[in-house]
Parts: structure tokens; C-alpha cells; sequence
């Protein structure tokens, strides 16, 4: 008899950890520049131009399953792969998946100092603009080189997007159960797609380069493409 109860313990742990996998999806960020992934600091080419991206920050906020919100708000540091990946609680079939890019108009007006230096919307990610009372949605900066060697006459990039109005959202109609792995990807080369690399790579969203910040915001719906594993 005891034998018997020692084989059924670990039957029931196994069952549960299984039971608990079906209920919920896994959420993956991943990061490529013309469909191929890379690494932050890698240099990267578009056409005789390099690039290279040294910091990639960005917001996704209300990332529904179906009709229901998962994660109200989400923070995306391109060096940390730990921010890049989520659990998501989904118990049946849903047949959409959305999004939104940046924060939206309520979080938007946080006060960052009120929260846990863990949560997305905290100081500590650098991401509040105190001049605007606002957070910034995507930070990337890095530099190019139009003779497509990186050196010290490199041209620096910084998009910084933000702002109510250029908060962007996205919906996939796609078949998602529970047990699956969901890759989104954020392709650079399309984000930047129309975008000058000479004359375009310095925006703060503000009046003088406002257009290239509804450039870039434009774009990035297309941007993110999502698998189903």
C-alpha cells in the first residue's frame, strides 16, 4: 500500500504541472532587422549605410487575448532577455491577438515615482519625460555611417517617440489555444521603413522633428508580425 501511495504522488504533480501549462500561453519578444534576429551592438546594414543599435527601449501595453487584457502595460528592454518573455493566463481557444504600441492614454498620465521600481511604468526604466509629463513609448538610440564603416565621424540616432497621439494598436486574427508559444517580432528595418538615415535620425517628438515621430509610429504596426508554436 505504501508503494502504491509513493507511485501516486508523483503522478498528481506531474498531472497538475501539466493541467497548469494548459492554462496559460507563453509570450516571446523577439528583435530582427530585414527578417534575420540580431544582437544590440551588432553592426547592421542597410544598403552602403551601417547601423548599429545601442539601446532599444520600447512600451506594449493592453496585450489582450480574445476580448480579455492579460498585461495592461509592458516594458521591452532589448538587453534583457527576461523582459522579453511573458506568461499570459488563457483557460480556451481564442481566435485574436492584440496590442497596443507605446502607453496608453490612461497610464500615460502616471506619476512614475508612485511605483515599485519592478513595474513597467517606474523611473527606474528612464522612460518618463518630466518636460512632458508623458512617457516616452520607444527609445532607440544608436549610430550610422553612410560609408558603411562605424568610426568617430558616425552620425547619431535617436528615436524617441511619444506623446498621446502616436500611440498605435494592433489586432492579429489568429487561432490561439492554451499550451501555445506566441513569438512577436519587432522587425527594425521596417520600423525605419521611408525614413531617412542622412537626414531623419533624431527625433524627440517634438515641434521641429515631430514628423519623423509620425513616421516611425506609422510603421510600426507593420513592424510586428506574431507566430503561433
Amino acid at each position: 500500500m505504501r508503494s502504491a501511495l509513493f507511485l501516486f504522488f508523483p503522478l498528481v504533480l506531474l498531472f497538475s504541472s501539466c493541467g497548469d501549462r494548459s492554462q496559460q500561453v507563453t509570450l516571446e519578444i523577439n528583435l530582427e532587422h530585414n527578417g534575420v534576429p540580431f544582437e544590440i551592438g551588432e553592426t547592421l546594414y542597410e544598403g552602403d549605410t551601417a547601423i548599429k543599435f545601442e539601446l532599444i527601449h520600447f512600451y506594449l501595453s493592453q496585450i489582450a487575448l480574445g476580448d480579455e487584457v492579460k498585461e495592461p502595460v509592458v516594458f521591452i528592454n532589448g538587453q534583457d532577455s527576461a523582459s522579453m518573455h511573458f506568461v499570459l493566463p488563457l483557460t480556451k481557444k481564442v481566435d485574436r491577438f492584440s496590442f497596443g504600441m507605446g502607453v496608453d492614454s490612461i497610464n500615460n498620465i502616471q506619476d512614475p515615482t508612485s511605483f515599485d521600481s519592478n513595474h513597467p511604468l517606474s523611473s527606474s526604466n528612464a522612460m518618463y519625460w518630466s518636460w512632458a509629463t508623458m512617457y516616452r513609448f520607444l527609445k532607440i538610440d544608436g549610430r550610422v555611417n553612410a560609408s558603411g564603416i562605424l568610426g568617430v565621424d558616425d552620425q547619431l540616432l535617436a528615436w524617441h517617440t511619444g506623446k498621446n497621439a502616436l500611440y498605435r494598436t494592433k489586432e492579429i486574427n489568429t487561432a490561439i489555444r492554451p499550451g501555445d508559444h506566441l513569438v512577436l517580432t519587432f522587425d527594425l528595418a521596417t520600423f525605419y521603413s521611408g525614413v531617412s538615415l542622412d537626414t531623419e535620425t533624431i527625433t524627440h517628438s517634438m515641434v521641429d522633428d515631430y514628423d519623423i515621430a509620425v513616421k516611425l509610429s506609422n510603421n510600426l504596426p507593420a513592424a510586428f508580425s506574431l507566430s503561433v508554436q
